[in-house]
């Protein structure tokens, strides 16, 4: 995480009043805390959100990432995989725009022949949307939508599926600091299909954004006892 980001993500968690931000423990929601996947296989990593493998070549990191998603079906596997890549990929802006260039073509090819891919858009957008919170310099506000990048591409995503929770989990961390009552309405859809003590409930309770809460009390909070979404994520 960048320093020059740090106080801007403390700041938007003041104002939003949704949450009670621990400064030790703010930063950009989609970079700074690692999602629940167990022992499925991701890119190398540490013990903690920043320890990347020493030793790993970061050269591969593009194609590593493409290969697990080529496969992978987990939503939490995804975002983990890509929140590593923009970690090892920092500030190359020549990698950035490489991987993200290749995935959101993958959406738009899948898009053009008449079979959308809910995965390629989500990913693309997660991963716009966590260059941006990381400060990573892409050139362009990429998938852009109510001023948050990847934001139009994630909606696209879960317009596709729209019944799994952790998409909507992934699209509330996109649009958090840009528009609340978007962010409450995907986290509401999340937490409706989170069970207790899931890799999906474990990584909304670990993340500030959401106010470090179990997700019984999100429930609760937003009303989402009774919602429909399906458990596909949880």
């Amino acid at each position: 995480m960048r320093n020059r980001n740090l106080m801007g993500w403390i700041a938007a968690g003041l104002v939003m009043g949704s949450v009670a931000v621990d400064r030790a423990m703010a930063g950009p929601p989609l970079l700074c805390f690692p999602y629940e996947i167990g022992s499925a296989t991701s890119l190398p990593w540490g013990k903690d959100p920043f320890e990347a493998k020493k030793g790993y070549d970061k050269s591969k990191v593009v194609g590593d990432t493409l290969e697990i998603l080529k496969t992978e079906k987990s939503v939490l596997v995804r975002m983990e995989t890509l929140r590593r890549a923009a970690v090892y990929i920092g500030d190359d802006r020549a990698k950035a725009t490489e991987l993200l260039a290749k995935i959101s073509w993958m959406a738009m090819d899948a898009e053009a022949i008449g079979k959308p891919s809910a995965y390629s858009w989500f990913d693309a957008g997660v991963l716009a949307a966590t260059f941006r919170q990381s400060g990573a310099d892409i050139g362009w506000h990429a998938g852009s939508d109510s001023n948050a990048d990847g934001y139009a591409w994630v909606k696209r995503a879960v317009a596709l599926n729209p019944d799994d929770p952790a998409m909507q989990f992934g699209a509330a961390l996109v649009v958090f600091e840009k528009d609340q009552a978007a962010f409450k309405s995907h986290l509401r859809r999340a937490v409706a299909g989170a069970k207790p003590g899931s890799d999906l409930a474990k990584s909304i309770e670990s993340n500030w954004a959401c106010g470090h809460k179990p997700v019984e009390e999100l429930k609760k909070e937003l009303g989402a006892s009774d919602s429909k979404v399906a458990n596909k994520g949880g």
